[in-house]
C-alpha cells in the first residue's frame, strides 16, 4: 500500500494493517518451525544407521516457501544488503533439503534389498520410502544384483547362487547414538526391559540406537 495512502485511512484501516502484520508474524513464525522440524529430520537421518521415515510434508512445505522467497527475490535490488542476506537463507535452506535427499539416496543404495525386504513388511501408513524413492531402490537393486549375477554369481556352484541373503549389507541398529529428549518421557525400559531409563525433557544420553528408534520416529528424542 502506498505511504501518502496510509496517512489518510482511519483508525478502522489502520487496525486492519496492524491485524495483517500480525498475521504476516504468524505465518512466518510457522514459516521457521516448518524450516527447524526439516532441520531436525535432516540431522536424524545423518546419525540414524537406518533409514527413517521420509518427511514428504515439510519437505514439500519447505519448497513452496522457497519458491515464494524466489519470487520475492526477484523484484530485490540485488546491490541490496537485504538481498544478499535473503539470498544466502535461500542457499541455506535449499543445501538442508538437498543434504536431507542426499543422506537417504545414500542409504537407499548401501542397504538397498534390506530396506526394500524391511519397508514391504510395514502397514501401508507406515511406509518409510516416497514413491519415488521405492522406485529408485526397486531399480537401484537390480541393477546391481544383474551387474553381479554378470561378473560372479553365474561362475559359482549352483548351490550358492541363490544366497542373496548371505552377501546383504544391513544398517549396524546395535550401534550406540547420542539423543537428546524434546519431551519428558518418563520411565523407558531398554535392552528388552532389562534396564529403565527415566528419561526428562532436554537431557542428554547414550543409546543404543534399536532401543530408541520407536521414540525417534514418534518425535520424542532427537539425534545429535
Amino acid at each position: 500500500m502506498d505511504t501518502s495512502n496510509l496517512a489518510s485511512e482511519t483508525n478502522g484501516a489502520s487496525e486492519d494493517v496492524d491485524h495483517e502484520a500480525e498475521e504476516d508474524d504468524e505465518i512466518q513464525m510457522s514459516s521457521q518451525e516448518v524450516l527447524e522440524s526439516l532441520q531436525r529430520a535432516w540431522i536424524n537421518e545423518k546419525f540414524a544407521p537406518d533409514l527413517l521415515p521420509y518427511e514428504e510434508s515439510l519437505v514439500e512445505m519447505v519448497m513452496i516457501q522457497l519458491v515464494h522467497m524466489e519470487e520475492n527475490l526477484a523484484s530485490t535490488n540485488k546491490n541490496d544488503l537485504l538481498y544478499i542476506v535473503h539470498r544466502m537463507e535461500v542457499e541455506r535452506i535449499r543445501f538442508i533439503v538437498a543434504s536431507y535427499l542426499r543422506c537417504r539416496l545414500q542409504k537407499i543404495e548401501t542397504y538397498a534389498s534390506h530396506i526394500l525386504d524391511t519397508d514391504s513388511a510395514r502397514p501401508s501408513d507406515a511406509k518409510r520410502l516416497s514413491d519415488a524413492e521405492h522406485k529408485f531402490a526397486v531399480d537401484f537393486h537390480e541393477s546391481v544384483e544383474n551387474h553381479f549375477y554378470q561378473l560372479v554369481v553365474r561362475h559359482m556352484p549352483q548351490n550358492h547362487q541363490d544366497d542373496e541373503r548371505i552377501r546383504r549389507v544391513v544398517p549396524n541398529v546395535d550401534g550406540h547414538v547420542f539423543a537428546r529428549a524434546r519431551k519428558n518421557i518418563g520411565e523407558y525400559s531398554l535392552a528388552g526391559g532389562e534396564h529403565s531409563l527415566n528419561i526428562k525433557s532436554g537431557s542428554v544420553h547414550l543409546f543404543k540406537y534399536r532401543d530408541i528408534e520407536p521414540l525417534i520416529v514418534d518425535g520424542l528424542l532427537e539425534l545429535i
